[in-house]
């Protein structure tokens, strides 16, 4: 791993030092990433991201790489075995959500034409990108959609002053 200064949350693994210097804050258009990355934040609500980053392999697995239509058709006996993958995180109301925003994600690229043309056309301002998010998606609080918003690059990400990212965000 190379010498830099990076945000203090990031040094405690490899694995999230590479997540910080090459996917944080970078800009995401492609839909299914979209949909793993809201899924991965909406997961990570009280927990660590680093418990989340462990996971996402996994996690891939258990939603069909994020495939919009496979997810959104999952049923609830494909809850329970979610619930017995050890893997992931077993949270059921987190999971059902899962399924019911594969859902609103899909019914968002059709009248949108796709994730990243819904999420272009919200306002400006951070406060209201949140709350709409907030309504749109379930299970998905002001503090998910604003961690959101900065890992897939919609707002600036917050790097430490002595980040060697900082000044580039």
């Amino acid at each position: 791993m190379e010498n830099k200064v990076r945000c203090k949350w990031s040094t405690e693994s490899e694995m999230l030092s590479t997540y910080h210097d090459k996917e944080w804050g970078v800009s995401v258009t492609d839909d299914n990433k979209l949909f793993e990355c809201l899924t991965l934040e909406m997961f990570q609500a009280g927990l660590s991201w680093r418990t989340i980053l462990h996971k996402r392999e996994n996690f891939r697995k258990a939603f069909a790489q994020f495939d919009i239509q496979h997810v959104k058709a999952m049923a609830e006996d494909d809850i329970a075995s979610l619930m017995n993958n050890e893997g992931i995180v077993r949270h059921r109301r987190k999971i059902e959500a899962t399924i019911e925003n594969a859902r609103r994600c899909d019914e968002l690229i059709k009248k949108y034409g796709g994730l990243d043309a819904f999420f272009q056309q919200l306002p400006e301002d951070t406060a209201e990108k949140q709350k709409i998010l907030k309504r749109t998606f379930k299970h998905f609080g002001l503090t998910t959609a604003e961690s959101f918003l900065m890992a897939t690059g919609m707002m600036p990400a917050q790097h430490e002053e002595s980040c060697y990212l900082h000044q580039k965000a």
